[in-house]
């Protein structure tokens, strides 16, 4: 089996150009590079790796599921639709886990008619019988990897960094994941 160590060792940590689409449909454009966490319930990350902003989130999907699997046991993999691919769940499965992940209709008419359709059904059959879905209930928690992602920025400084190399950028917010995972963990003690 590879390991984490090989995978990530295919993954640029080099200074990129990042383009993202937003949730209002706006491009999002940055210099750099970025953080791929993986959080588990309370905002605790549990694993994160630095890579160069041109690299897609799904590059550093598995290696994420290793290493968080390594370290505590869990049995949802929650991914919105840049994750969707065949290798990335059945991944997730081989390691005991549910994958989770919003289907990506990749400009597909028909795809995106379907997804309509299936999301006004959900929504008629949740009117009806008053209650959610546990599926429903666990991708409602996907938002706590951007909660993270907010304290990183907001609450530990790392909202613009000015330094140079990959090694001094992820130095500075492995120190922010481990103020977040203090404060988290102080949190669930009081």
């Amino acid at each position: 089996m590879t390991t984490v160590d090989e995978m990530l060792n295919l993954v640029s940590t080099k200074c990129g150009i990042g383009v993202k689409q937003n949730s209002k449909g706006n491009r999002e454009v940055w210099i750099g590079g970025k953080l791929h966490i993986s959080a588990v319930d309370g905002d605790m990350p549990i694993s994160a790796f630095y890579s160069g902003a041109n690299v897609h989130d799904s590059s550093v999907a598995l290696p994420l599921i290793q290493e968080t699997s390594q370290r505590v046991n869990y049995l949802y993999d929650l991914q919105d639709a840049g994750y969707d691919a065949d290798i990335i769940r059945e991944f997730s499965i081989k390691y005991g886990h549910r994958p989770l992940i919003d289907i990506n209709p990749k400009n597909s008419k028909v795809l995106k008619e379907k997804i309509e359709l299936i999301k006004h059904e959900k929504e008629i059959f949740q009117e009806l019988n008053q209650h959610f879905t546990l599926d429903k209930e666990h991708c409602n928690q996907r938002s706590m990897v951007e909660r993270v992602n907010k304290y990183l920025k907001d609450d530990y400084g790392c909202d613009k960094l000015y330094y140079q190399g990959a090694t001094k950028v992820a130095s500075v917010l492995a120190f922010g994941i481990l103020a977040i995972c203090i404060h988290q963990s102080l949190k669930l003690v009081t």
